[in-house]
C-alpha cells in the first residue's frame, strides 16, 4: 500500500505552523525567597485578574515552584482555617481543605493541604478587592457599591458597613473602597481612592455583622496608591516614601 501523500497535498513547509496561543506563564524570583518560605512553612498565594490565574508559590527542594489555576478575573482572596475563597468577577467561590485527599495525592508525602470546591455565591458584577474571613462567613469589599458586604441566601450580597459620606448603595463605585485589614478578627481599617486621593479610615467600634454607618475616621492620605496612577495625586500630597 503506498503511504506516500497525494500528488496535490502542500508540503509542511508550504503552511507556516499556526499561532499556539499565548506563551506560557513565566515568573523570576530573588535567590532567597525559597528559604524564606521554608523558614515560615508557608507558600503564597497571588490572584491576578490581568492573567486570570491564581498562583500557588510554594518551595520544592529549594526551587520555587509556582501552580497555576484559572479563574474569571479572580483578584480577593481569603484563607481561613482549612478553608479558602476566591472573590472572582460574578461570584465568591470556596474551597476546603480534604487532609484524605492529601495523603493520597502523587506524589506522597509531597502535599499538606488539598483545597477542593465546595461552593460558590454569585454576586454579580460588584467588583471585590480584598476579602478576609470573619468567624465563618466571608466579608468582602464591593467596591462598585462603595461597602463592606458579606453572602445572603437571597441576594447577590448583604451591606455590613459604608462610609457615612456615601448615601445610598449604588452601582457607581463612588469611593473605589479597596483594602481592607483585622485587627483581633474584627475589621478595623479600610482603604479607598477618592478624589484623587488614597485614604486609610479606622472604624470605630465596629462589631460584624452589624450595620455600621458612622463616618470612619480619616488617619491619613498621602500614601503611596495601589492601584491607582501615582501621578493622579496633587504633588504636595504625595508621600516622600
Amino acid at each position: 500500500m503506498d503511504h506516500s501523500s497525494p500528488p496535490n497535498q502542500e508540503s509542511p513547509a508550504a503552511n507556516p505552523p499556526t499561532d499556539a496561543g499565548p506563551s506560557p506563564l513565566r515568573s523570576v524570583h530573588t535567590t532567597n525567597f525559597p528559604a524564606i518560605l521554608d523558614h515560615l512553612g508557608s507558600s503564597l498565594l497571588v490572584t491576578t485578574y490581568q492573567a486570570g490565574k491564581l498562583v500557588v508559590v510554594r518551595s520544592n527542594d529549594g526551587v520555587i515552584n509556582t501552580h497555576f489555576r484559572a479563574f474569571n478575573k479572580p483578584m480577593g482572596l481569603a484563607v481561613g482555617r482549612g478553608r479558602l475563597a476566591v472573590g472572582t468577577a460574578v461570584d465568591v467561590s470556596e474551597f476546603r481543605n480534604v487532609p484524605a485527599v492529601s495523603a493520597k495525592l502523587e506524589p506522597l508525602n509531597k502535599h499538606d493541604a488539598v483545597f477542593l470546591p465546595r461552593s460558590a455565591h454569585v454576586t454579580g458584577d460588584v467588583q471585590i478587592h480584598e476579602m478576609v474571613y470573619v468567624g465563618d462567613e466571608v466579608l468582602f469589599v464591593n467596591t462598585r457599591f462603595s461597602c463592606l458586604a458579606k453572602h445572603d441566601l437571597d441576594h447577590s450580597f448583604a451591606p455590613v458597613w459604608r462610609p457615612k459620606s456615601i448615601s445610598a448603595y449604588m452601582p457607581d463605585d463612588r469611593c473605589h473602597l479597596n483594602g481592607l485589614c483585622l485587627i483581633e478578627g474584627r475589621p478595623r481599617w479600610v482603604t479607598a481612592l477618592g478624589e484623587e486621593v488614597f485614604a486609610v479610615a479606622l472604624l470605630p467600634g465596629m462589631r460584624f455583622p452589624d450595620l455600621i454607618n458612622d463616618n470612619p475616621e480619616l488617619i491619613g492620605s498621602s500614601f503611596v496608591l495601589p492601584d491607582a496612577a501615582l501621578r493622579d495625586v496633587p504633588p504636595d500630597l504625595r508621600s516622600d516614601g
